[in-house]
């Protein structure tokens, strides 16, 4: 389980490419005047709807899709470097949107003035996360967690993980670890309140077909259209971003229940794990307004 010698070199290899475009495209950019290029950054908190609101995106007019992701940790579970991110994020085409798992501090922040970013951040109800988070480690083999999931007797114990974490050393001789889900999601919480980014409910922007309110997703696609500068008439915005316009099965993590759907948390969770929950991100969910008490 320990971080392989081939990943670290991969990583290097990649990080090679990443900087020789950011500073090939710099340079040419500086010698034929070019204005800084400016990129769309679609960002959230990993299991918590990125490409629910990429979709709503690309569908913009003069926004570009681009067929990467930026974030702050490697699938083999590196920590990727700020250079990481700036090359990354500097190879991207003018007009791109960038899905991202980015956490909020000053050095990404830095990087993002850069580029000109204009950052949207989607949220989600971290039980749903938690349990989109298990499903997806399970399945995933490139993930860090996956062979440590695959030992577990059965889906309450892979769940129970994606709460309480994964302490450094679990397994025996271990070098990976994950926090608690209260611990982790306190890295991103930062973007709710950043005064430069849009921050969005995974909840308002599902619409009917999860389980939310067509009105409130349609109200909440307006601001970000006026976040991005965008003018769309209302019978456009109405006729393009309702629910039922866009295919979420597009996402290769959907999952009625998980991935697609407000509260499936409730089928799945045991008394143990609500007893959990609480202990480790209970007074979060009561900060961003889930929940008034604990009466589940």
């Amino acid at each position: 389980m320990s971080y392989q010698l081939k990943d670290i070199v991969r990583l290097h290899g990649r990080d090679l490419i990443f900087a020789t475009r950011y500073w090939r495209d710099r340079l040419f950019n500086q010698l034929r005047g070019a204005s800084p290029k400016s990129l769309v950054l679609c960002n959230s908190y990993p299991k918590s709807g990125t490409h629910l609101l990429y979709q709503i995106l690309y569908s913009m007019p003069s926004l570009h899709k681009w067929d990467d992701i930026i974030s702050v940790q490697a699938l083999c579970g590196i920590m990727n470097t700020i250079d990481h991110i700036r090359w990354k994020l500097g190879s991207a085409p003018h007009g791109s949107i960038i899905r991202s798992h980015l956490m909020c501090c000053d050095e990404i922040l830095e990087v993002l003035r850069e580029f000109n970013c204009k950052v949207l951040f989607i949220y989600r109800d971290l039980r749903d996360v938690a349990v989109s988070h298990a499903r997806w480690v399970t399945k995933e083999e490139r993930i860090f967690l996956h062979n440590i999931y695959t030992q577990y007797a059965n889906f309450d114990q892979q769940l129970m993980s994606s709460i309480r974490g994964v302490p450094l050393g679990t397994p025996l001789g271990s070098n990976v670890s994950q926090p608690n889900i209260g611990a982790d999601f306190s890295r991103w919480r930062g973007w709710i309140n950043e005064p430069n980014t849009y921050a969005v409910k995974f909840e308002d922007l599902v619409g009917e077909r999860g389980g939310g309110s067509e009105e409130k997703r349609l109200y909440i696609v307006e601001q970000i259209l006026a976040h991005l500068e965008i003018n769309l008439s209302p019978q456009k915005i109405k006729s393009q971003f309702t629910s039922k316009a866009l295919d979420p099965e597009e996402s290769h993590t959907f999952k009625k229940g998980g991935k697609g759907s407000i509260g499936g948390w409730r089928d799945v969770f045991k008394e143990s794990h609500k007893e959990e929950f609480k202990k480790v991100a209970g007074q979060t969910l009561i900060d961003l307004g889930y929940e008034q008490d604990f009466k589940w």
